[in-house]
């Protein structure tokens, strides 16, 4: 099996107090496989991120997090930046434009309460193309995820599971688990396509899991 923390926010994006050296270590210590970081409207933010990679030999797979008018989209496979997806377009508009440039499109915390006062909510289900749903994030209270898991199995779609970290205890606390290793950003859209994948998500009093890429 393979672990990653599929949502992770950096100083890099301005809105989170992990410094990108520590992502490393923690996610090691959270006993990670890899991590996704998928900061705010910008693949382009993450780049350091391909030195750290190289230098400690731990995957590190870049995407980024939109903000559509309906709440929150996680883009992963596209490299793209605002000049690509301006903020605040329709939801299925920019999932058709994820889908047309090869990448997979995850509908992020669809239930979570009071995020710039726009909630998905229901409004999920009408969504189309989708590779999965977030169902498990790290960040969020059993009553925000618990809705989101509903949506995915009426839906028929596999759920996704990440910590939404913007501090660094919270970096793990959830994670995807996929059958084989994923290690760069097309492997990553080829198993959301192929699925198989399930969300897992570690109690707050600290991880849980034993095996780790980190040596």
């Amino acid at each position: 099996m393979f672990y990653i923390d599929m949502h992770v926010h950096t100083v890099l994006g301005g809105d989170s107090m992990i410094l990108p050296e520590e992502v490393v270590p923690r996610a090691c210590e959270a006993g990670l496989d890899a991590v996704c970081i998928t900061e705010h409207h910008s693949w382009e933010l993450s780049r350091p991120f391909d030195r750290i990679a190289r230098r400690t030999g731990f995957p590190i797979l870049r995407a980024m997090e939109y903000r559509a008018a309906e709440g929150h989209l996680l883009i992963y496979g596209v490299r793209a930046g605002k000049s690509d997806f301006p903020p605040g377009l329709p939801m299925q508009r920019v999932i058709d434009m994820v889908c047309r440039r090869g990448g997979a499109a995850v509908p992020a915390h669809p239930f979570q309460k009071g995020i710039n006062g726009t909630v998905l909510g229901s409004g999920v289900l009408n969504l189309k193309n989708i590779a999965a749903i977030e169902t498990e994030n790290g960040s969020l209270k059993e009553e925000e995820n618990q809705p989101a898991r509903r949506a995915a199995e009426e839906m028929g779609v596999l759920g996704t599971g990440g910590s939404d970290a913007h501090g660094l205890h919270v970096l793990g606390r959830a994670y995807t688990v996929f059958p084989e290793p994923v290690t760069s950003e097309e492997d990553l859209v080829r198993a959301l396509e192929k699925g198989g994948f399930w969300p897992e998500k570690n109690s707050e009093s600290g991880p849980v899991l034993q095996v780790s890429a980190c040596k």
